[in-house]
């Protein structure tokens, strides 16, 4: 039990570490794939069963979700009295609520991990059952609830109710894989034979690929360059006017010549996952810059933004956007030595709208 609690306590601490962003109500389509049983008095790994499940769900307030499922392909059974085996089709519908136990600790609702608690309830169908072709009267368990092929009763229509959980992991803002585990209270007669407990159990686990959608967007805004702060002037107290003091103009010293001195800011900005200097009219303006003021200096400075990745993939990728940056530069003839690379990750955050911060920033002086 401490061990469970120090586990939960690790695995709550990792979450709460993660900065903090508001949540965004959201959509997801869902595809399942894996395997499924039913528990009887024959063996349950003899009787895996292929299963599959399309899946839409919204999720509203970080806590709690909604999903509807509609699940099926095939199940299978047997008789501990024969060694035959029988298979039928089926499908489930159902409607889940899930309950995500983190978001209670934690204000991080796009965090890489995430667990959720299912509790659903559903319709079923099955039918195309061969269990006709088994040798039945050597059959020694109750089959009052037999249904099949070229019997009296051809298929089964029941309902359920379920409970499971769900593990997911997340590789994108908008893609998440994840593990599904759900244990199915069927009708005594899904599985075609009689037990006496009333339900039959199906446990099925599934492999799981989500794609979320319909994030709130904010209304779309040019990117605003970060301003320098100009270090404020001195400033007279009192009634006593300051005299400017002058400084005589030295002599036999020859006077340079003008130069431009305008200062560069310019930003890239980057789609999730991508590295490539494409903005090629930024660093054509970039060079020309430097060609202007020779004695200028540029420093590329490297972001990512907070709301997609884990803050060593963030550093990473801002490391090849500034690094490729700069590349495109010297093969444009900038000097190396003129270049300058900070990079920031995701630990400082230039603009205010997330997606903004996948950016680099080239700054010159």
């Amino acid at each position: 039990m401490k061990r469970i609690l120090l586990l939960m306590t690790v695995a709550l601490t990792f979450a709460s570490l993660s900065a903090q962003e508001k949540f965004k109500p959201y959509g997801y389509l869902q595809l399942q794939g894996g395997v499924g049983t039913t528990f009887t008095n024959v063996c349950q790994n003899k009787i895996l069963s292929p299963t599959f499940t399309v899946g839409v769900g919204v999720r509203a307030i970080p806590q709690v979700g909604l999903r509807l499922n509609l699940n099926g392909w095939q199940s299978k059974g047997g008789f501990a009295s024969i060694p035959d085996k029988y298979k039928f089709n089926y499908f489930n519908a159902d409607v889940d609520i899930i309950f995500h136990p983190i978001d209670l600790f934690t204000k991080r609702w796009d965090r890489f991990f995430d667990v959720g608690i299912i509790a659903g309830f559903g319709i079923n169908h099955a039918w195309n059952n061969n269990i006709s072709s088994l040798p039945l009267t050597a059959v020694k368990e109750d089959i009052s609830n037999i249904w099949g092929n070229d019997l009296q009763q051809t298929s089964y229509n029941g309902t359920s109710f379920r409970m499971g959980m769900m593990f997911d992991f997340r590789l994108s803002r908008h893609w998440l894989i994840g593990l599904e585990a759900d244990i199915n209270a069927m009708g005594d007669d899904w599985n075609a034979k009689y037990q006496k407990e009333k339900r039959d159990w199906m446990l099925t686990t599934q492999l799981s690929l989500t794609y979320r959608f319909g994030f709130s967007k904010k209304k779309a805004t040019t990117p605003s360059k970060p301003q320098e702060i100009a270090e404020p002037r001195p400033q007279a107290t009192g009634s006593i006017p300051v005299r400017p003091v002058t400084t005589p103009e030295p002599k036999n010293i020859k006077t340079p010549e003008p130069q431009n001195v305008k200062t560069l800011n310019e930003v890239l900005q980057y789609r999730i996952n991508e590295t490539e200097a494409t903005a090629t009219i930024v660093i054509d303006k970039v060079v020309a810059w430097i060609k202007n003021n020779p004695k200028g200096k540029i420093f590329i400075e490297g972001y990512a933004d907070k709301g997609t990745g884990t803050p060593a993939i963030n550093m990473k990728y801002a490391q090849q956007r500034a690094d490729k940056v700069a590349a495109a530069l010297r093969a444009k003839g900038v000097p190396a030595d003129k270049i300058t690379v900070n990079v920031y990750g995701d630990t400082k955050q230039p603009f205010t709208d997330n997606d903004q911060n996948r950016c680099v920033i080239i700054i010159g002086g």
